[in-house]
């Protein structure tokens, strides 16, 4: 593994643009935490776009833009491309899910070209932190935003008209059913534009049909443990992971197919000895899913063997088979971008935080 980017000093969240503009890869940060700062105020956050050239060699990125300080701080982060059909969103639109319960809608094109009214819409949906949000990956969808907060609730939000957003349900009444804890990630299916998995912390996922306003399953983990991250196998839509978050003597992904049991899980990976934190299914080789936990490892899992066939290591040192990788112990925050190696198009970028732990994996 080779680190190829760095952006210091920032405990953020991201998001990939889903397509390279002019050879460039671009990333959204979304301020969480600033390396340093102490006190439990809610200072606010702010909002960077990172034009990234994964091979000119230099490690250190600069923001190519920055939006306007917001309120509160970014809990989640995703970006749309939606598919290029709005021609005055020619970058798409970037949703933030905000501590305040907000869903912040952003115009990343004005970010880039320094618009002070980069912030189309703002949300208030919620009554809790938004710890989830995905814009749908279909292009007939792609205007649909799901979040789910700390308030136990789903909603999507739909963006045709950024600035006049549209707030549904994904199982409106009569239908009386809703998660009974808080909601930790939300994940639209690969396959199927209608189909959404929301995770949450007392061990359900629920499997949601937005077509049939009704959850389609729901997925227990035995032990209740809070369900961390949920992610559908980017190339089949009835293969979903799990990972665990508690720091619990368990803390393990799980593997389900649907077709074959909505109780038992098809496999389940141990490595982590602490509460997972976030996880993600590579697009380009879906026997590959990276992870990361509260044990300071970054994990990749070769899904054949269920076994964790790498560790990445802290400076971007290949650590080699995961036996040998080492406790991650650096006190700089950095959002970091790797890759795996040549045969992949992109790398994992990771969401850091102080301690040198990291936050969020997401393949590009």
């Amino acid at each position: 593994g080779m680190l190829l980017k760095e952006v210091e000093d920032v405990g953020a969240t991201l998001a990939w643009y889903p397509e390279l503009v002019d050879g460039s890869t671009l990333v959204a940060l979304g301020t969480k935490e600033v390396s340093g700062s102490g006190g439990f105020d809610d200072f606010g956050a702010s909002m960077e776009i990172h034009k990234m050239d994964l091979s000119d060699g230099v490690v250190r990125s600069k923001a190519a833009g920055v939006g306007k300080k917001s309120a509160s701080r970014f809990m989640a982060l995703s970006w749309s491309s939606l598919s290029g059909k709005n021609e005055a969103l020619p970058l798409g639109l970037i949703a933030g899910g905000m501590s305040d319960g907000a869903v912040d809608v952003w115009d990343p094109a004005k970010i880039v070209a320094g618009h002070p009214q980069a912030q189309l819409s703002r949300v208030k949906k919620h009554t809790g932190a938004v710890n989830g949000v995905e814009f749908n990956p279909h292009a007939s969808s792609a205007h649909l935003v799901a979040s789910g907060g700390a308030d136990c609730e789903v909603f999507i939000t739909a963006l045709e008209r950024p600035e006049a957003p549209q707030v549904f349900a994904p199982a409106p009444p009569p239908s009386a059913a809703k998660h009974t804890a808080e909601v930790t990630k939300v994940a639209w299916n690969s396959q199927v534009s209608h189909i959404l998995a929301t995770a949450s912390q007392n061990g359900s996922c629920v499997v949601w049909d937005l077509r049939q306003k009704r959850p389609w399953c729901e997925l227990r983990d035995a032990s209740r443990d809070s369900v961390s991250d949920v992610c559908w196998n980017p190339a089949e839509g009835l293969h979903v992971a799990t990972s665990s978050g508690d720091d619990s003597a368990n803390p393990v992904v799980r593997l389900w197919d649907l077709r074959a049991s909505t109780t038992m899980p098809l496999g389940t990976l141990r490595g982590h000895t602490q509460g997972i934190l976030s996880m993600s299914w590579c697009p380009d080789d879906t026997s590959l899913l990276v992870s990361c936990g509260r044990d300071n490892r970054t994990l990749v899992w070769d899904l054949f063997e269920t076994r964790p066939a790498y560790e990445l290591a802290d400076e971007g040192d290949a650590a080699g088979p995961s036996s040998a990788g080492a406790p991650l112990d650096d006190k700089r925050a950095a959002a970091d971008v790797f890759s795996p190696g040549h045969h992949h198009k992109g790398g994992p970028a990771f969401g850091g935080g102080s301690r040198g732990r990291r936050y969020q994996v997401a393949w590009a």
